[in-house]
Parts: C-alpha cells; sequence; structure tokens
C-alpha cells in the first residue's frame, strides 16, 4: 500500500502544512478541530491542511497482491497454490472504506476472504482437474470472493493461478504420468507418421498405376488410330492402284484397238493396193514374166519347143489373149487353158526363142 507523501513545513514554517495527492489516487480531508473526515474525495494535486489536518490517500488504481495457499483437494492431498488477486476501491465509496475499515483494507477484509475463498474452491476439486480446468476455478474462486466482499467498498477485477506445487509423490506421480503420456503421444504420433506414410505410398503408387493406366490408354488410342490410318492409306493406295490398272487397262485396250485399226487399215490398204496393182497388169504382162521365168529356167540361148497347145501352161496364157484357132481359151475357167480344136494333121512344133534379156 502507497503511503501519502505529506509535507509539513512545522520545522519551516508553523502553521503552513500542506499535502499532495499523487496522480492515480485520491484522498479524504480530514480535520479534527472541525467536521473531522469530509465527504469531498479530493483529487490529484496540492492540499493545505493546516498544522492539525491530514489527507487520508487511497491508491485507485487497480493493485495486485499475491497469495501462497497452502491448502488440499478433494482427495486430501496436500497443495502449494501460487495465487494473485487484482482489486482497488470503488472511489464513490472512499468515505465509507475510510470510516468503516480504513487505509489498510486488503489485510483487514480483502486477504483473509481471498485465501479462505481459495481453499474452498479447491478442496471441492480433484488434483487431477487443476492443470486443465484453470480458468474456470479462477472463475469460481473470483466468485466466492466477490460474494465474500461485497458491501466492503472494494472491486476485484480477477483471480489468476500462477503456479501449482504438488506433494513429492504425486509430483513424482505426475512427472511418471507425464513421462508415460508423452512417450505414448510420441509412439501414437510415429505409429500416426507411419501410416500416413503408407497412405501416402498407396496413394502415389495407386496414382502411379493410374498414370500408367492413362499412358497405355493413350498409347493403344495412338496404335488404334495409327492403324485406322494404315488401313486407309492402304486402301486409298489399293483404290488409286486400281484406278491406274484400269486406266492402264483401257489405255491397253485402246491402244491395242488402234493398233487393230490400224493393222485393219493396212490390211485394207495392201489389199487394196494389191487389187489395184491386180488391175494394173496386163495379160502381156503376166505373159511375159511367165516366158521370162521359163528362160531363167534354162539358162541362156536355150530354146522352148512346144509341140501341142493344149500342152502349155494356164500362166502363158492369161484371160483375155487369144489362141491362133480365135476364141478365148480358157473358156469359161479362169484358171485352166481349154485349146481351140484340133486341126488335122501332125502338131506342129511352136519354137519359142527365150532371151534372158527380154523379148
Amino acid at each position: 500500500m502507497r503511503t501519502l507523501l505529506v509535507v509539513l513545513a512545522l520545522s519551516t514554517c508553523a502553521g503552513c502544512g500542506g499535502a499532495i495527492v499523487e496522480p492515480g489516487h485520491r484522498a479524504l480531508f480530514f480535520d479534527p478541530r472541525a467536521k473531522g473526515l469530509h465527504h469531498e474525495v479530493l483529487g490529484p494535486g496540492y492540499y493545505r491542511v493546516g498544522t492539525y489536518g491530514r489527507l487520508d490517500d487511497f491508491d485507485v488504481t487497480y493493485s495486485t497482491h499475491k497469495e501462497d495457499i497452502h491448502t488440499t483437494s478433494s482427495e486430501g492431498l496436500t497443495l502449494d497454490i501460487h495465487l494473485a488477486v487484482i482489486y482497488r476501491p470503488v472511489v464513490s465509496e472512499l468515505y465509507e472504506l475510510d470510516t468503516e475499515i480504513g487505509q489498510n483494507y486488503y489485510d483487514e477484509v480483502v486477504g483473509p476472504e481471498f485465501r479462505s475463498a481459495a481453499r474452498g474452491v479447491f478442496a471441492r476439486h480433484s488434483y487431477v482437474e487443476l492443470a486443465g480446468r484453470n480458468e474456470k476455478i479462477e472463475d469460481e474462486i473470483e466468485g466466492d470472493l466477490r460474494r465474500r466482499i461485497n458491501g466492503k467498498h472494494v472491486e476485484v477485477s480477477s483471480i489468476t493461478m500462477e503456479n501449482i506445487e504438488y506433494a513429492p509423490e504425486i509430483a513424482a506421480a505426475d512427472r511418471a504420468k507425464l513421462v508415460g503420456e508423452r512417450e505414448a503421444a510420441r509412439q501414437k504420433a510415429q505409429i500416426e507418421n507411419d501410416a500416413l506414410k503408407q497412405k501416402l505410398a498407396q496413394e502415389l503408387k495407386a496414382e502411379q498405376e493410374k498414370a500408367a493406366l492413362r499412358l497405355q490408354a493413350e498409347q493403344d488410342k495412338i496404335e488404334a488410330e495409327r492403324a485406322v490410318r494404315e488401313k486407309q492409306n492402304a486402301r486409298t493406295i489399293a483404290e488409286e492402284d486400281a484406278k491406274l490398272a484400269k486406266a492402264q487397262a483401257t489405255a491397253s485396250l485402246i491402244h491395242a484397238k488402234a493398233e487393230a485399226d490400224q493393222r485393219v487399215l493396212l490390211a485394207r490398204a495392201s489389199a487394196e493396193e494389191r487389187r489395184a496393182e491386180t488391175r494394173s497388169i496386163t495379160a502381156l504382162e503376166v505373159q511375159m514374166h511367165a516366158y521370162d521365168a521359163l528362160a531363167k529356167l534354162g539358162g541362156s540361148g536355150t530354146h522352148i519347143l512346144i509341140g501341142d497347145w493344149a500342152k502349155l501352161p494356164n500362166f502363158l496364157f492369161p484371160p483375155g489373149m487369144m489362141h491362133a484357132g480365135g476364141g478365148d481359151p480358157y473358156g469359161a475357167s479362169p484358171t485352166r487353158f481349154v485349146p481351140a480344136p484340133r486341126r488335122s494333121g501332125p502338131a506342129l512344133p511352136i519354137v519359142l526363142p527365150v532371151d534372158p534379156t527380154g523379148f
């Protein structure tokens, strides 16, 4: 508790006393010769109090007071609890606080009630609940303390539990339990990590298999498309080859037909030429060529004697030639010589001079 700084000038100036109220403080003026304690609350500043007067100073900021409480849990186990209470006086009730309790109100009211409330709350809870339910226990102590100091002109802001000291056997058991829990947590984490690694490995393997299947499917699709394209190309090539073969067959047919037509035309021309030549050769030319052929058979200076006209070859008497007796020696046949009737008497030999040079 902060005390009032009172400046008394009795040693230097009798009857000229004064006092200062610091920031964060409030004060009540007490005049023992007149009204006594005044109701007016004085704010920070300097005040003249005279020779016999004084200022009762109160710190109205939030103050923290720590308590070490030795208590037991619901199981009867010994506990040493380190608590702290945050409080301040009610400014509007400073006169009642000063007249009813005084400036040492924490030691008179707040402290005892705080310790009693804490012991009562801890006695209702098991020691295993203390570590995990700090906030709930603090709220219970705070509510119990407020109920106890209600009307004592002091307000409580909060209660905090700073530390809990267990009995040695409890501490050892807790340490063993903590070590076991940590080991169990470590093993659990290790198992979870191994399971997670295995799961990730399986998922990775499944993804790889899926990727391989997708790749194989794509390759199969590409291969199928390639096969289809090859078939289409082969069919196209076959169609083109068929068209080319057909065109070549057509060209060959046209060429053969043209050659046949050409041969026909040539044959016709040759026949026409032969007919023209046949028409242009006279009977005399035929006879002359026949005689030439006979002359070549005998050689130079050879004479051929023909005694009987009937024995002469037909080619010596072409159509249109007349024999000595008159008429057509061939009669109705163009190839057979028919001689004229013979006269009486022996046949006369006919001597034909053969001249290789012609007639």
